[in-house]
């Protein structure tokens, strides 16, 4: 492993406009170059945006303009925009599909039983992810809630899958029997 980098020491705006010039790209409006990184962090634009518009010698390719990385960060902004509140339908509906089924199937607290999973090794790590996630969200009033004022402090199944992290909810529905998971 070669040797660590260090950081650099911080640039006032016009430094970083400066900067960025010195690197090859073209600065057309540098009042609106001061707007925008006033606005938009420079790491956050330049760091995260000019990845592969930069040689590997650090420098811009040829024609490369700020506006044009202003551009890039809009787009995706508002893609973003776009596109995260269709992802998160499309996630609580399979929050809302793998619990409800589950439940149906097995009861809301059928995730305890290892016979309702591919195997007990998995049934074991699954515990070991559900105990994580309902520390993590500890707080949540729900979560609260059933640990105080039910039986066994246990979740329902269809509160758990709101805890779960997305990678978490995929590990789940990977280690159900395999003929649950084409039915749901």
């Amino acid at each position: 492993m070669g040797e660590l980098k260090q950081h650099q020491p911080p640039m006032t705006i016009d430094e970083q406009i400066e900067n960025l010039k010195n690197i090859g790209l073209i600065v057309e409006d540098e009042e609106y170059a001061k707007r925008i990184l006033n606005d938009i962090s420079y790491f956050r634009l330049i760091k995260a945006y000019s990845l592969n518009l930069k040689t590997n010698e650090g420098r811009y390719r040829e024609n490369i303009t700020f506006k044009q990385l202003v551009d890039l960060y809009l787009f995706n902004t508002n893609f973003r925009q776009i596109i995260f509140p269709e992802i998160e339908k499309i996630e609580i509906n399979v929050r809302c599909r793998i619990s409800n089924y589950f439940a149906e199937k097995y009861g809301v607290l059928g995730y305890l039983k290892e016979d309702n999973f591919v195997n007990a090794k998995y049934h074991q790590e699954f515990m070991k992810d559900i105990q994580e996630e309902i520390r993590r969200n500890s707080k949540a009033p729900f979560v609260k809630n059933f640990r105080v004022n039910y039986a066994g402090g246990m979740l329902p199944i269809y509160a758990l899958v709101e805890v779960f992290s997305f990678g978490t909810l995929s590990k789940f529905y990977k280690r159900l029997k395999r003929g649950h998971r084409s039915i749901i």
